[in-house]
């Protein structure tokens, strides 16, 4: 009986294990290199800068908004964004 008891129960914490979600973030977010999860970039939209000055942008990955500007993740100034 015990080991059909630890048998279930290894069963049960499998399942749940497997059934987890990946994608730790919440919907309109990433997550990037260091696990942390940015909202996404939206063209045509205004941003929310309350959230933080880091968005994601399906081409150019990470980018940073300052002075008027939007900037990747190598500091070089994005002309335009699409």
């Amino acid at each position: 009986m015990k080991k059909l008891t630890l048998l279930l129960s290894l069963c049960v914490v499998f399942v749940f294990i497997v059934s987890c979600d990946s994608d730790p973030c919440d919907e309109g977010y990433t997550q990037i290199d260091n696990g942390v999860c940015v909202p996404d970039y939206i063209a045509g939209v205004d941003q929310n800068f309350e959230l933080g000055t880091e968005f994601y942008h399906s081409e150019y990955g990470v980018i940073t908004y300052s002075n008027g500007n939007w900037y990747n993740e190598n500091s070089v100034l994005i002309n335009s964004l699409n």
